[in-house]
């Protein structure tokens, strides 16, 4: 779905190619040998399940890169396919809305090959009347099961595995039926309505939906082709899946747009929109010479602006096909409508935006990603949703990446860490509804794209993308569970990576980190704890350690796996101090430094002190008050606004608190900082004079 399950959730839940900051970031990093490495870790049984080999091009510390390996690919376990007894072939709908009232109705033809022996079929219809039902143009009787939204086609005699069933079913949508509000399936607006310059009739699907407004098999894993005929009054346009293949004028006052999407896809990802519409259309063109239309379906007062951002997707799409090979259908189509509840759905080739967001970088970006995973690669069930919309999100970040380089992505991520506060994130990303949070809960979201982050950094860049293509290869046009991910990444990578799965994906909570060192005989004593809840995993991760000391810095990379462990670093140059993970590529929490509370005082209210000493060089000490415990955020930026530190992302206790930093690598110059706790900010200056 849209970037968050709704407007109110997602406003603080809007997440967000290679570059010479990255080169520069990992330059020295490159410089030390993996012999030297080895001669670092700890020997233990957790360790030796690892078979990391060396170095990737942009420094960090990766598997060995295998590329795409079809015949690995091919050989690994197929996709899902769920429980029915069939396999849906093609929907056709032929179907009318008057635009005038919330009516629906028409006809839709199914057609299906038995996987088995059966002698009925059960489907899918809530508030539908289904006037006939034909097998074969025979009529047919039906039951209903209201418990389960499902009605059962009764065969009157065994069909046989491979017997094609050709359904049709006259049907209306029952005017007053009790829909839950967010469950209508099919939602109508007049234009009395303030604001709504046109009628309005649009559906809306997931996850379950589709069946309030077609009788169908509503399920993500069983996806299929469809024709979609829509009749609506002459003065409005009709848009949906796939080609328009032309329109017909019925002389009566109507016209009937014809619609047909040739690629395969689910029923929640089926739509009608119908308004009076403009379309601002311009043209991408294939690295194989298609040319596609990205269009924009809007309101005659928006097709300025809509029309200009147009190029701006256009360049999404580009990047997109750039990094996960091209794009996938026959256009790209968006409306941007109101009343909508949710930010955007990513409806297959018309991704349905909520107005207020038509032209929102980060909601138009996570939508269009979608049609590469949750559209032409579909999650399997919903308990694996974040195949969906974890990989959205993260594309958000790879946008950002591609406009604003290494730094524009690490201040994405870093944005994100303050939805550690969410009680969704304390959960697996596998199957949140099965742990008691909602289907498109944070977890799923910022949580899931921060896991794909940490993937992509420990395996590297190569890697993690040849795992993306040959992910979409294997899987396109098909429904895949996480397992069959797991299994590409796998294959790709040559290794078993199950202990990633079992501790990111599987395994609830993230790793807290405390480290402590000390230094001689020209080696650093580093000492990692990892203090999470003993209930979570305990981590097993290459981590990037960067000390710093008076002639530079020194970049070293460790392989934690239990949760306390030391490690000898070998520097003759005694540190002044010790970062873990530096470039933010490990979900985790740092646990605060030693924090001074002064005993005799209770703060009343938030504050941020002044630094001391101030001019300093090349430490300062920061302090603030916090009347209560909770999430915190104390960075530091240059005068440009550009983020130069983040010296504390976590929650803390009520108190009064002290943060040293150390500004050793920085020019002299005037600095901010910026504290956030709750409602809170407060940015004050500092002056660093060397």
């Amino acid at each position: 779905m849209g970037s968050g399950a709704s407007a109110s959730v997602t406003n603080g839940n809007i997440f967000m190619k290679e570059c010479n900051q990255r080169r520069s970031d990992f330059a020295l990093w490159n410089r030390v040998a993996f012999s030297s490495l080895v001669s670092l870790l700890v020997s233990t049984s957790a360790v030796a399940q690892f078979s990391w080999k060396g170095f990737g091009k942009d420094g960090r510390f990766v598997a060995p890169d295998h590329g795409i390996s079809p015949p690995r690919i091919y050989q690994s376990v197929s996709s899902y396919v769920g429980p029915q007894p069939f396999d849906m072939l093609h929907y056709s709908l032929d179907l009318s809305l008057s635009l005038l009232t919330d009516s629906l109705g028409g006809k839709t033809t199914m057609t299906l090959v038995l996987t088995s022996a059966v002698d009925s079929v059960v489907l899918h219809a809530v508030g539908l009347q289904l006037d006939t039902v034909r097998v074969d143009r025979l009529q047919k009787s039906i039951s209903f099961n209201p418990m389960d939204e499902t009605f059962t086609i009764f065969l009157n005699g065994m069909r046989n595995p491979g017997d094609t069933l050709r359904i049709e079913i006259n049907y209306e949508r029952i005017p007053g039926y009790p829909r839950p509000s967010s469950r209508q399936g099919y939602y109508y607006f007049r234009d009395t309505l303030v604001g709504l310059p046109s009628n309005l009739g649009y559906t809306f699907s997931e996850p379950s939906d589709a069946r309030f407004w077609m009788p169908c098999y509503d399920e993500p894993w069983e996806k299929a082709t469809a024709e979609i005929n829509l009749t609506i009054p002459v003065g409005y346009l009709a848009a949906s899946n796939g080609k328009l293949s032309g329109t017909t004028d019925n002389g009566d006052g109507t016209v009937t747009w014809h619609w047909r999407e040739d690629h395969q896809i689910a029923t929640y990802l089926m739509c009608i929109t119908a308004s009076a519409f403009t379309i601002p259309t311009l043209s991408y063109v294939t690295s194989t010479n298609d040319t596609i239309p990205v269009q924009y379906y809007v309101w005659s007062a928006d097709s300025v602006e809509c029309a200009a951002y147009l190029p701006t997707v256009r360049e999404m799409v580009v990047e997109y096909s750039r990094l996960f090979d091209e794009y996938p259908f026959d256009k790209y189509g968006m409306t941007a409508i109101i009343p909508f509840t949710y930010l955007g759905m990513e409806h297959q080739s018309l991704t349905t935006i909520n107005w207020y967001f038509k032209t929102d970088r980060r909601v138009v970006s996570h939508e269009l990603a979608h049609q590469w995973w949750g559209d032409l690669v579909t999650c399997g069930t919903w308990a694996d949703i974040w195949l969906n919309e974890s990989f959205a999100t993260y594309s958000e970040a790879l946008w950002q990446e591609h406009v604003g380089g290494m730094p524009a992505l690490k201040s994405y991520m870093r944005d994100t860490l303050s939805e550690f506060q969410f009680a969704s994130w304390q959960g697996a990303i596998y199957d949140p509804v099965g742990q008691g949070f909602n289907l498109f809960d944070r977890v799923v979201y910022s949580k899931g794209a921060w896991v794909l982050h940490t993937l992509r950094g420990a395996v590297g860049d190569s890697t993690f993308f040849n795992v993306l293509r040959a992910y979409r290869e294997k899987y396109q046009s098909k429904s895949a569970i996480t397992a069959e991910f797991a299994a590409v990444v796998d294959s790709v990578m040559g290794i078993d990576m199950s202990w990633f799965f079992d501790q990111w994906i599987y395994g609830p909570g993230w790793p807290t980190y405390s480290y402590s060192y000390s230094w001689g005989n020209d080696t650093v004593s580093l000492v990692i704890d990892q203090l999470q809840s003993t209930s979570w995993p305990t981590y097993k991760m290459p981590m990037q350690v960067r000390v710093h000391h008076p002639g530079g810095s020194t970049d070293f990379v460790v392989l934690d796996s239990m949760r306390t462990q030391s490690f000898g670093l070998p520097l003759s140059t005694q540190p002044d101090s010790v970062e873990l993970d530096p470039n933010y590529w490990i979900l985790k929490q740092i646990a605060p430094p030693p924090l001074s509370v002064d005993v005799g005082e209770t703060p009343t209210s938030y504050r941020l002190d002044q630094n001391y000493p101030n001019p300093f060089n090349p430490t300062t000490s920061i302090r603030f008050a916090l009347p209560s415990s909770g999430f915190v955020r104390l960075e530091v930026f240059s005068t440009l606004g550009e983020e130069v530190t983040t010296l504390v992302a976590h929650e803390l206790p009520a108190g009064i608190h002290a943060v040293n930093w150390n500004a050793r690598d920085l020019a002299s110059g005037v600095y901010l900082y910026r504290l956030r706790a709750g409602d809170y900010v407060d940015t004050k200056k500092l002056l660093l004079l060397k």
